[in-house]
């Protein structure tokens, strides 16, 4: 029987942020973040395969999803701060973190800023940007929506999340693009945070155990090899699929985030 994802928000000194949440018997939680302009809802498929086993919180990140928008223009630094806020009034004080995209990013930089708190770090394709890489992409994907009365923000929209992975379903890019809209005028907020994070930096000062995925159809393939390299400790997995594997290949997703989490208990 699939476990009950259980939804509720919690207070912050900047506002609620919205979560799911499904009981479980092993303890510390997995933690969840998703990608950008996604939510929480992208990990239902695999907290169905992983609830009641493990206990999970799929958090929305500030501006996204449910949760309240930042009163401030926001950094990477900021989304930690605030999800960090976000568990100390869940009751949570040590997880594995586990992130897609924008969340694996937010997830390096939680586990080196609270490495008290952070037992894991699994990461669905690391961003290993450098300066270069950063430039190109601050020009290719920051793509402001500015809000038009002929509603052709709507097709841009749709055209952005269907242009993410090869053929993906009309029902994923319809739940992606309500996401986007959701997170309206500042979607693009959340990239330009992840753009001038020096991930790099961050990333090689890690020191729970890791785990990186990507699978050859995601547009963070290009930088998996560069990944590996920098942490030849963390473990590495070739995923099938691309950036919308959680949807696609949950199974998969769930089987290695299990299996992991499960050799650091032992």
């Amino acid at each position: 029987m699939a476990p009950i994802i259980r939804k509720g928000y919690v207070d912050t000194s900047d506002g609620q942020v919205h979560y799911r949440r499904t009981a479980g018997d092993v303890a510390p939680p997995i933690v969840l973040l998703h990608q950008t302009a996604s939510s929480s809802q992208m990990w239902e498929k695999v907290m169905r395969l992983l609830g009641g086993e493990h206990e999970l919180i799929a958090l929305d990140t500030p501006g996204f999803g449910q949760s309240d928008f930042p009163p401030v223009t926001p950094t990477t630094r900021y989304y930690v701060d605030r999800l960090l806020e976000a568990l100390d009034g869940l009751g949570v004080r040590e997880f594995h973190v586990v992130g897609h995209h924008t969340g694996a990013v937010l997830g390096c930089e939680m586990a080196v800023v609270a490495p008290d708190r952070v037992r894991s770090l699994g990461m669905v394709g690391p961003a290993y940007l450098d300066d270069n890489d950063r430039r190109t992409w601050r020009r290719l994907a920051i793509d402001p929506m500015l809000i038009q009365p002929d509603g052709s923000h709507l097709q841009k929209i749709w055209k952005r999340v269907t242009g993410l992975d090869p053929n993906p379903s009309a029902v994923l890019c319809h739940r992606e693009a309500i996401d986007t809209l959701r997170a309206g005028e500042r979607w693009h907020e959340a990239y330009a945070a992840v753009f001038e994070q020096d991930f790099p930096h961050f990333y090689a000062q890690v020191r729970c155990p890791m785990l990186i995925m990507c699978g050859p159809d995601d547009v963070l393939w290009p930088y998996f090899d560069p990944a590996k390299r920098a942490r030849p400790d963390a473990k590495a997995v070739v995923m099938p699929g691309g950036t919308y594997v959680c949807d696609d290949f949950p199974k998969e997703v769930a089987d290695e985030v299990r299996a992991f989490v499960e050799e650091q208990a032992g």
